[in-house]
């Protein structure tokens, strides 16, 4: 998928006037322009040097097949009232121009690509806002699989309900890797804080782990070596702030079983443990897998609703060393 941004130029004007009155763009993005001239007044400026607003034409290799702009907050005062964003956050908005390109990765791969290379790889933004309508939850869902998080909604001048997403530069320092038994204390250090978060004490949790954590590391070997790809940590500059684990069945060839996932509490509030979440969809999608199965503690309730935000169902109950658990599952599309 060779995404790429082209500045947008007055010719583009009437392919963007035809864009904006298809009914897809009509509801998410703008209001129908009721004239050519309406719109060649309003984005006919952005084609031009010295414009508040910078104006891209999204193109999916070399066809055009969307708009994206980007804008200094500070530069629109009553938004920047609005919003409560610190001075020299970045905004941004984009729509894709066909609705059948919609509902497949297309507009994830964009707003990240946009990110990094432009907003922050250009521009320098330290955070970057975004504000899908509050009713979208296909553009909020592609803003949360790049990496954006959830921040607050406002209505904005126009009375409408925005849900702003907020994407702070310092989440491209994170980055996932595959698990090195090197790092091995890390990894049951990991799933013993894991143990007490979900039972809310350690209790049998050394019978959990085995003397010196060798049951736990056994297991830890047997799904490395069943799906590497799967067992993962995730890294910010040289520390290692998060983990994920991942098994396979035999017995069960289309589910992918999440094992754990964690992020340091030091590290959270950057949307990791969704992106973690993502990176073992993914995965499973890879190895072409229909289901993701876990268990949690049905004491963990923060954990159960977390999962229940990212779009897991509860599938049914099991007991786990006397301890009742929820089994939840998610839908691969």
């Amino acid at each position: 998928m060779n995404v790429a941004f082209r500045e947008l130029v007055r010719d583009d004007l009437v392919l963007l006037f035809n864009w904006l009155d298809r009914p897809h763009v009509k509801r998410w993005y703008s209001r129908e322009p009721t004239s050519f001239a309406e719109v060649a007044a309003k984005y006919g400026p952005r084609a031009e040097e010295g414009s508040n607003v910078r104006a891209f034409i999204i193109q999916l290799d070399n066809a055009d097949v969307g708009y994206i702009q980007a804008y200094a907050i500070d530069s629109f005062p009553e938004y920047e009232r609005l919003t409560g964003a610190e001075k020299g956050s970045l905004g941004m908005d984009l729509f894709i121009a066909d609705e059948w390109r919609t509902g497949h990765g297309l507009g994830t791969t964009v707003i990240r690509r946009f990110v990094e290379d432009v907003l922050v790889g250009q521009y320098g933004a330290a955070a970057v806002i975004a504000g899908p309508n509050d009713g979208d939850a296909g553009g909020i869902r592609a803003f949360e699989k790049a990496g954006f998080r959830a921040w607050k909604t406002i209505e904005n001048e126009h009375g409408e309900r925005e849900r702003l997403m907020r994407f702070d530069r310092e989440a491209l320092d994170f980055r996932i890797a595959p698990i090195d038994l090197l790092d091995a204390d890390t990894c049951a250090a990991f799933s013993r804080q894991m143990y007490v978060s979900a039972f809310g004490s350690d209790d049998g949790i050394d019978a959990e782990m085995g003397a010196q954590d060798e049951h736990y590391f056994e297991r830890l070997r047997a799904h490395m070596a069943d799906i590497p790809e799967g067992n993962v940590h995730l890294w910010h500059g040289e520390r290692i702030v998060g983990q994920l684990e991942m098994r396979l069945l035999e017995s069960e060839p289309h589910v992918a079983y999440v094992s754990l996932v964690f992020v340091a509490e030091e590290a959270r509030g950057h949307g990791l443990g969704r992106r973690l979440h993502e990176y073992a969809a993914d995965v499973s999608r890879t190895r072409g897998k229909r289901l993701m199965r876990l268990s949690v503690s049905l004491t963990n309730v923060p954990a159960i609703m977390f999962y229940r935000r990212l779009g897991w169902q509860m599938a049914g109950t099991r007991a786990h060393r006397g301890q009742p658990m929820a089994i939840m599952e998610f839908a691969l599309n």
